[in-house]
């Protein structure tokens, strides 16, 4: 059957809440994706981040084919050796920061419960969250996005989020809310959330959520100091802060976690997404021990698929594997040569407004040039669909609400400097097509 019997196939029988390319996949290897045609694609997207070692990775699935004839699934109400092994290697590749660990199955569902843990820790108050971010499609996930997904534009559904959070402006220094510039702003966007805080009247924060880097928010990586305020923020309203590492954690952005960039250990580290490699849905909550402590015994969350003995043996081949092969250090190299290779598109068009990112996940910001910032949609939706023909993989973040349309490349972890120059070379030879 032709690729345009099996897409009218699949609009029959699928529910297209997502938004699909026409291209159906048949097989992947390594950093490749390849079509029912036959046809190769460099894979910058990794399935939103989650396939770290690439597509087909011998060794991950060995060890995920010896965990299903060992034992594939038990309920959380008994223990496993690979739950307890997965937990023990969370926390010592955290530097003893954590004091224990709850599983999930999802980064949704991952950051709903670290929703729950703040309140119940802090006894109530609001928590404050980010325009641009993303956090989950769970109702109390959702409602701390501030990406303004549909479900919190459409009205017949945004009242089944619940309420308590408090959105502010990220450091978004290339599109300041504010229209401040930065060094010179001395971080005014952190200086609002005191005077926010105060208007509203809310002296009970129970928490601070974040993303280290606002992945699908369009790659914002936060100005130097900024992490380190924002924390003895936190410190001086007693609240807690929660990283969102579901994008960033597990190699991302050439550390183990994000968060060490800054030397910033949170109260509530939140991983997902590559934890597991991506073949094995799974995600881990990481708190402090009095954190934790408070939440034991209490049932306030649970999925029947929770620390099941297959995700947590995903995991720790993951982890084994990642820590082999060195790739965080290699998402740390490839990924800066990447970055370098990126800025140099600037000098085809100033329609590439800003190139930005830490490690391998990268942004591309696509503006109309002349001198304004201005988002070009139109533009950066032919860029994207161009690069998909010439078989370039990426995902992109076009928001006319957030007013910017950014080109997001997260590769998988294992990718070589010759891979990440071939993609930049066909980023380029596009570019120079479409601006003819």
């Amino acid at each position: 059957m032709s690729m345009r019997g099996f897409l009218a196939r699949d609009d029959r029988a699928i529910t297209q809440v997502y938004f699909r390319d026409p291209v159906v996949m048949e097989r992947g290897e390594g950093v490749f994706l390849y079509d029912i045609e036959g046809k190769r694609y460099l894979d910058f997207s990794a399935h939103y981040s989650s396939c770290c070692l690439g597509h087909s990775n011998k060794n991950l699935i060995t060890a995920i084919e010896a965990q299903m004839s060992k034992l594939i699934s038990v309920s959380a109400q008994f223990s496993s050796m690979e739950r307890i092994y997965l937990a023990e290697k969370l926390l010592s590749l955290t530097n003893g920061k954590y004091g224990k660990v709850l599983f999930g199955c999802t980064g949704s569902d991952a950051i709903e419960f670290a929703i729950k843990a703040v309140k119940h820790h802090k006894k109530g108050g609001n928590i404050i969250t980010f325009w641009r971010g993303y956090h989950g499609a769970t109702a109390g996930s959702a409602a701390a996005t501030g990406k303004a997904e549909t479900i919190q534009i459409d009205e017949n559904i945004s009242d089944l989020l619940p309420g308590g959070f408090i959105h502010v402006s990220p450091p978004y220094c290339y599109r300041c809310d504010y229209e401040k510039k930065y060094p010179d702003c001395d971080l005014f966007c952190l200086k609002y959330i005191k005077k926010r805080v105060a208007q509203d009247g809310c002296a009970n924060i129970a928490g601070v959520i974040i993303e280290p880097v606002q992945a699908a928010g369009g790659v914002i990586v936060p100005p130097e100091g900024y992490m380190e305020k924002l924390k003895q923020l936190c410190e001086e309203m007693d609240s807690l802060l929660i990283f969102d590492e579901v994008v960033t954690g597990i190699g991302r952005t050439g550390t183990m976690f994000a968060c060490e960039h800054w030397g910033i250990y949170p109260d509530i580290l939140v991983a997902g997404k590559a934890l597991t490699g991506g073949y094995i849905p799974g995600s881990a909550v990481l708190m402090k021990k009095d954190i934790a402590e408070s939440m034991d015994k209490l049932t306030l969350h649970g999925h029947t698929h929770s620390a099941y003995p297959l995700m947590c043996a995903s995991a720790l081949a993951n982890l084994k594997i990642i820590e082999q092969e060195k790739l965080c250090n290699n998402a740390h190299v490839v990924g800066k040569l990447l970055h370098n290779r990126l800025l140099g598109l600037k000098s085809i068009s100033d329609k590439i407004g800003d190139i930005r990112g830490i490690g391998l996940l990268q942004g591309i910001e696509i503006v109309c040039g002349n001198g304004s910032k201005r988002a070009d949609f139109i533009f950066a939706e032919k860029l994207y669909r161009n690069l998909l023909k010439a078989g370039v993989i990426t995902e992109l973040e076009s928001s006319y609400r957030l007013e910017s349309s950014v080109l997001i490349l997260h590769p998988p972890l294992i990718l070589t400097k010759e891979q990440a120059e071939e993609a930049v070379e066909i980023i380029r030879n596009v570019l120079i097509i479409l601006l003819k």
